[in-house]
């Protein structure tokens, strides 16, 4: 038996990271960071920058579409601190405050109709409740994705998830899920009306996939059939919602307005994890008749609604979609001349707002790149089920200085990748 007692009381030295990943988080993981030479843990973090152990700071342009408002804002912090000084937790016998308040806030920001809520605390979290809540709706077992979509690891969530290197070692996973065409609106209306899913899910813009915008015709085609065959439209926005795209929700753009919508990472401000459901009274149906039919212990928790309230805030006041339209631009310019600069290894760029993918012309050409870029103290993000696309998700509040010093060192890093890749 382990001796408590005899447990160390203060943190091992920070030289010694990395045996602890591998140790007690994972080998695997312990390799990668060494293969990039990400070995410097990062201590502390302000804006756009992070600052290792070592000192050196890093300008984040990835970490999966969290930190659209920065590293530790100001008003998401302080509305955190004052709700931890009350009441961190919840009893879930007594109602809560800031829960009820942060969800009447988020239902006003959403489409018009759409006025349920339900927290949850990640993002596949939130799509396993979708798919329970559609199956409860309409009594039917199916869902339907579209190729290339990324959802989520759970296995529900996986399952509506287009990545066989996730599903391989884990099956079986629900059946009766039906994988649509990404591109061609009449065949993905046939194969609905055929097999009367329960839900349809889609993201506006697909960011594991290799950040693809869908068509505003593909949208509506979805929209028009789900109506059909009375299935529910849910619009997964867990990385492209919230101003990311440049508008506050990315689906306005394609025109349809979906049964639910699914909310997440920036959700918290980039402070606490958190993600939501919203969804119209006649799809939340189920679960307004029903409060126990889905449930989670901490979602909602004080804490994590203080942060939605203060995240929200920000978003609204300070107008995050126009700051993260004009970041966007300009990175998108930036991207697009280190693709003109250097045609051997990046074929172009794709996405919208501050969600952008630089197409590499090889796989191992995104992964050189984002060693290189680390070295240059740019921190990049891969597509998980994309390998040779880079995912940029810069904070909305990236400055024009900061801007100037990544262009620099991406170029910088494309000639080491180059290189490093010659034969």
């Amino acid at each position: 038996m382990t001796d408590l007692a005899a447990a160390p009381s203060a943190a091992p030295p920070a030289e010694d990271v990395q045996e602890l990943v591998r140790r007690h988080q994972s080998t695997g993981r312990a390799l990668l960071f060494s293969l990039l030479r990400a070995t410097d843990a990062e201590a502390t973090a302000s804006g756009s920058w992070i600052t290792g152990e070592s000192g050196t700071r890093y300008v984040d342009l990835g970490s999966f579409a969290v930190f659209l408002l920065g590293h530790g804002h100001p008003a998401v912090l302080a509305a955190v601190r004052d709700q931890l000084d009350r009441m961190a937790g919840t009893s879930r016998t007594l109602p809560s405050r800031p829960a009820g308040l942060a969800a009447r806030e988020l239902a006003g920001l959403a489409p018009d109709g759409l006025e349920k809520v339900m927290f949850l605390n990640s993002g596949a979290e939130a799509v396993e409740a979708a798919i329970k809540l559609a199956r409860a709706t309409t009594g039917r077992p199916g869902l339907a994705h579209l190729a290339g979509s990324y959802h989520g690891k759970t296995a529900g969530a996986l399952s509506l998830t287009d990545a066989a290197a996730f599903r391989r070692q884990v099956g079986p996973l629900l059946p009766g899920v039906l994988r649509l065409p990404r591109d061609d609106p009449g065949r993905a209306a046939e194969l609905i009306a055929e097999h009367q899913p329960a839900a349809v899910f889609f993201e506006p813009v697909q960011g594991e996939g290799g950040v693809h915008p869908l068509a505003p015709a593909m949208a509506v085609a979805l929209r028009q059939a789900c109506d059909e065959v009375g299935a529910l439209l849910v619009a997964d926005e867990i990385q492209a919602g919230l101003g990311r795209c440049g508008a506050l929700w990315a689906h306005t753009a394609l025109g349809v307005v979906p049964d639910v919508l699914l909310s997440g990472k920036a959700l918290g401000g980039g402070v606490l994890p958190v993600s939501a459901l919203v969804a119209t009274p006649r799809a939340y149906r189920p679960f307004d008749l029903d409060p126990l039919l889905h449930s989670s212990t901490f979602g909602g928790n004080p804490l994590a609604a203080a942060a939605v309230l203060g995240a929200l805030g920000v978003i609204r006041d300070d107008d995050v979609p126009g700051h993260a339209a004009r970041v966007g631009a300009a990175l998108r310019e930036v991207l697009d001349r280190l693709v003109d600069a250097w045609p051997e290894l990046f074929a172009g760029v794709t996405g919208r707002g501050a969600f952008l993918g630089l197409h590499s012309t090889r796989a191992d050409v995104s992964a050189e790149m984002m060693r290189s870029a680390l070295a240059e103290r740019v921190l990049l993000t891969p597509c998980l089920t994309a390998p040779a696309v880079l995912r940029f998700t810069p904070s909305a509040f990236l400055a024009g200085d900061d801007l100037a010093f990544v262009e620099s060192a991406l170029h910088r890093a494309a000639a080491t990748a180059a290189h490093e890749l010659a034969p």
